[in-house]
């Protein structure tokens, strides 16, 4: 088990690999743009895996109610929009695991196993990694005083941290290359038709 956590977090590095060159256009993100209430988009848009021009990228929206120290209700919105990446990347974990057991497995893999070897990589893969998200907006919202903060874990800097977890056997490591850009795309179409 430890060596397919092993196998599976360097999978991700590839699949980080794998899609950052396929990022979007160049102007101004939209995510970036004002809504007309005056908030920025990524306010109401909300947390997601989406392609802009940073490429595709995880964001994670925080938000934390007025309090009297300042300091600290930034510090909240911030760990609330790195908690919302994190949540989203174990999505885009599970659907590589889901699409590398179905190729690899032929329907072998118990319910159970499954989940051990998913849970075993979000562990693996997930509680340092999300560290390398960057807080790139906030904002204040002048009716309430909530404050908002907007994370992007950029796949590149996936690729940064992965790129010492292990060795790859040569099957491996073709499925991933033609499937990561998958991975990616079904997580934010799925994202897409929950409205985010």
């Amino acid at each position: 088990m430890k060596n397919l956590a092993i196998i599976l977090s360097v999978m991700v590095l590839f699949a980080a690999v794998g899609v950052v060159g396929c990022g979007g256009g160049g102007g101004q993100n939209e995510l970036m743009q004002t809504t007309s209430s005056g908030a920025p988009a990524w306010v109401t848009k909300g947390s997601g895996a989406f392609t802009g021009d940073r490429g595709k990228a995880f964001y994670g929206v925080g938000s934390a109610p007025k309090m009297v120290d300042v300091a600290m209700q930034r510090d909240r919105a911030n760990n609330r929009a790195r908690r919302a990446i994190l949540q989203i990347f174990n999505n885009y974990i599970a659907y590589m695991m889901k699409d590398y057991a179905r190729s690899t497995t032929a329907g072998d893999m118990s319910k159970e196993s499954y989940e051990a070897d998913v849970l075993q990589v979000q562990k693996t893969v997930s509680i340092g990694d999300v560290n390398g998200a960057q807080i790139v907006d906030s904002w204040k919202d002048p009716a309430d005083g909530t404050v908002y903060s907007l994370a992007v874990l950029d796949l590149a800097a996936v690729a940064d941290v992965l790129a010492n977890k292990g060795e790859l056997d040569a099957k491996l490591r073709d499925y991933v290359r033609a499937n990561a850009a998958k991975a990616f795309d079904d997580l934010e179409k799925e994202e897409a038709k929950a409205g985010h």
